[in-house]
């Protein structure tokens, strides 16, 4: 399973979420919980957890991380159609929800990660933090394919 959390720059967790993108896991994980989309003692273990990705941008920051993907291989998660996982979402703004996303977000989360294996070249591993917040454009010096954009 993935985890998608969108934090809100309404949400009083906006800092934290790029600071101490942790401390915000384990909130979500509180809300996954309270919604019953897991059973309650899934995290007990802390091991079934994998944190994947933050992306900032001006007004939202997003986290992904996995837990009980026990198959998972850096390696290899930037093949096409490699750890097309099901997706949780979190929202925390104002108000905060979780709830299972549709094919469509899961697909765009799933591939997004697949992309971020991708730029950040051999032998990476998670963490990945991308920062777009200001105009900052990201810079990727040794992905694993040469990928043109046509204008």
């Amino acid at each position: 399973m993935r985890v998608l959390i969108s934090v809100s720059r309404n949400s009083p967790y906006w800092s934290n979420a790029w600071e101490s993108s942790e401390e915000v896991i384990i909130i979500a994980l509180r809300l996954i919980q309270e919604n019953n989309l897991v059973p309650l003692d899934t995290f007990d273990d802390p091991s079934t957890q994998r944190f994947l990705a933050v992306e900032r941008w001006n007004s939202r920051t997003y986290i992904v991380f996995d837990i009980f993907h026990h198959t998972y291989d850096p390696v290899k998660a930037h093949l096409p159609g490699q750890d097309n996982l099901p997706v949780i979402t979190v929202f925390l703004s104002k108000k905060e929800s979780a709830s299972i996303a549709g094919g469509p977000i899961a697909n765009k989360v799933n591939e997004e990660i697949r992309s971020l294996h991708d730029a950040t070249g051999l032998g990476s591993k998670p963490p990945f933090f991308t920062d777009h917040a200001n105009g900052k454009v990201p810079c990727y010096p040794n992905p694993r394919t040469c990928r043109t954009s046509i204008a």
